[in-house]
């Protein structure tokens, strides 16, 4: 098999604040659509539901993964300073039921997003997110191969990798995360073309760029995992590890926002797991 070439890149979500800190829609302020996103240095934004969204060009490198993600933080923070506006990770947040009623606000997702342990299409309660005048974040991460096709079971194992390398260890950030009762459970993923989107993680790992810097990494290493079993048939590492731990009690983890299991696995697998803090 022809040495493949793995990109890394993402498109993050953050929510937006006026000057009493109070949440703010981002519709008509950000410019950029799905369709036709606003390109800034090193990627682009666009306006996501009442979110701002982050588009990065696709990376091979941590130091371009990082430079690229904080060149358009810094477009987005210039663009949404001429209106008064910020922006804060999180991945939760209420709206005045007045910013909710555009158009914009009530749509949901472009296309539905599955389950890798069961295959089923996961169902999100947009009624209680209507209702209730609550909006989610999520950090949602790409990853390309040069031939993703290379085995059948290629884009399971990556999800599946994902969850293991990046969604438990940032279980230990999230903790019980509100945002999970709507997005982010255990090995959610949409299949690409050049190979999947991984949409577990909330915007946390945003918060610093060592933390950008290690879920760069962790893709690294579950790739190179994937590539060295896969075209020999073998399993590799962390769905083995997954298979000890049960598929059922891993997802259970991550879903319920297990901190101490997720700790344990951590410590016994030797897994690295990041800190918010910048120091």
């Amino acid at each position: 098999m022809p040495k493949q070439i793995v990109t890394v890149g993402h498109d993050a979500e953050l929510f937006l604040y006026d000057e009493d800190n109070n949440a703010y829609p981002s519709v008509g302020l950000v410019g950029g659509s799905k369709a036709c996103p606003r390109e800034v240095n090193g990627g682009a934004v666009q306006e996501d539901n009442v979110m701002a969204e982050l588009n990065i060009e696709p990376c091979t490198t941590a130091k371009q993964f990082v430079n690229r993600t904080n060149d358009v933080m810094e477009s987005l923070r210039t663009i949404i300073k001429s209106h008064s506006l910020h922006y804060k990770i999180m991945d939760f947040q209420k709206f005045e039921p007045e910013f909710l009623k555009s158009e914009q606000a009530k749509q949901f997702g472009c296309d539905p997003d599955y389950n890798i342990y069961s295959l089923q299409q996961n169902v999100v309660n947009t009624k209680l997110l209507h209702k209730d005048n609550i909006r989610t974040a999520g950090g949602h991460i790409h990853v390309g191969l040069t031939e993703p096709n290379f085995h059948p079971m290629a884009r399971s194992s990556l999800v599946k990798g994902c969850d293991w390398y990046i969604g438990l260890p940032l279980t230990i950030l999230e903790g019980t995360s509100q945002r999970k009762a709507f997005y982010g459970q255990a090995g959610s993923f949409r299949q690409k073309e050049y190979g999947i989107e991984y949409r577990t993680p909330s915007n946390i790992w945003l918060s610093n760029d060592k933390i950008k810097v290690w879920v760069f990494d962790q893709i690294k290493a579950m790739t190179f995992d994937v590539l060295h079993f896969l075209p020999n048939n073998e399993q590799p590492t962390h769905e083995r590890r997954i298979a000890a731990v049960g598929e059922h009690n891993f997802q259970e983890i991550i879903n319920c926002g297990l901190v101490d299991d997720a700790w344990d696995l951590c410590e016994n697998y030797g897994m690295r797991v990041p800190t918010l803090e910048t120091s």
